[in-house]
């Protein structure tokens, strides 16, 4: 097993609600956890305050080095401070919506911390807040969010002038700590997999808050698709700590019936046979010869790190490729899009230099 495969095994146990805990706390009190090792590992994939979490709700935390108990602590503090003033701003924006009668549901990381789903608020680490509108009501959205304050988080590029985008441009405010974004879609491509009108039909309302969210189904689906469709999880073949962790969350709260047909989806079924080289608490799916050459490629990735860095770069290029292609084509016959990328192409040549 590579190191890396020892990192994310370890970590994996710490994650997962099925973990021996006999046997974890055996291996803590005996060093066999690179700490090192793990903590670079969870900083890289987001997931320092789950595993402060989920040793504290194991009582295990007395068994880390005092300093290791202290920075762990520290990081969770830290993010439980901002997620809490992260739901104010979800609860404000959700009133704001409300008055002038806007339909919207809370995705991601946002739905998450607003759900009773997790042990702690602090145990999750988010980024941007998500709300998915009705396309007919996203621009009235936009515009309330900019009557109360919020402008442009960066400057805008010519790209959503000419190509849809799946929200509109991300806002941020001086006054509040988390970004938003609009969406009118949810996935990059696939959208009959998790169509924007069936999230917003079914949502469900969380007490007290009343804050609405997806169903748990959606949940999870959008949980998993974003990973593999919009973050590109199944294009390279790689695993979200983070991901897999919302998986274990949400799984016990879904029928079923629900349960089984998840696996009519090739990409869920992809970040699910992954899965299971750390977590048993996913299920198993259904074998093929797809899948087993994926489980064959990114274990070689992790015990071969030339060969890991190599398909990774390869892959990037013809992603990058594939887009340049499709703009020069727009380029060749759209003039104003010619006329934009003309007085852009600076900012363009940074942008394909980044990539290369």
């Amino acid at each position: 097993m590579s190191p890396l495969e020892v990192t994310l095994t370890h970590i994996s146990r710490i994650l997962s609600f099925k973990t021996d805990q006999i046997s974890l706390k055996q291996d803590i009190i005996n060093h066999v956890f690179n700490w090192e090792s793990i903590i670079s590992e969870g900083s890289r994939q987001l997931v320092i305050p789950t595993l402060y979490s989920r040793l504290k709700s194991r009582d295990l935390l007395q068994y880390l080095p005092q300093d290791l108990q202290h920075y762990l602590a520290y990081i969770f503090a830290l993010n439980k401070e901002r997620n809490n003033a992260l739901l104010q701003e979800v609860k404000l924006i959700s009133s704001w919506f409300k008055t002038k009668n806007i339909e919207h549901v809370y995705l991601k990381g946002a739905a998450m911390i607003a759900s009773n789903y997790y042990e702690d608020i602090g145990e999750r680490m988010i980024g941007d807040i998500d709300i998915l509108i009705p396309r007919a009501q996203c621009q009235q959205a936009f515009d309330v969010l900019i009557d109360n304050g919020y402008t442009y988080a960066k400057e805008p590029t010519i790209s959503p002038k000419y190509f849809e985008d799946k929200h509109l441009l991300r806002l941020a405010s001086k006054d509040y700590i988390g970004a938003v974004e609009i969406h009118f879609k949810l996935l990059d491509k696939d959208q009959k997999a998790l169509h924007p009108v069936h999230v917003l039909e079914n949502k469900q309302f969380v007490e007290i808050t009343n804050i609405p969210i997806p169903s748990v189904k959606h949940l999870l689906i959008h949980n998993v698709l974003n990973f593999q469709i919009n973050d590109f999880g199944s294009f390279y073949n790689f695993i979200g700590l983070k991901n897999f962790y919302d998986t274990l969350v949400l799984l016990p709260h879904l029928e079923l019936d629900d349960e089984k047909e998840l696996f009519k989806n090739r990409h869920i079924k992809n970040n699910f046979n992954l899965g299971r080289l750390y977590f048993n608490d996913i299920p198993k799916p259904p074998t093929s010869l797809r899948l087993t050459y994926n489980t064959k490629v990114y274990l070689l990735k992790n015990k071969y790190q030339n060969f890991g860095f190599w398909h990774y770069k390869i892959l990037s290029y013809i992603k990058l490729l594939k887009l340049i292609l499709h703009r020069t084509w727009f380029f060749l016959v759209n003039r104003n899009y010619r006329k934009d990328v003309l007085n852009d192409r600076q900012r363009i040549k940074d942008f394909i230099k980044s990539k290369l």
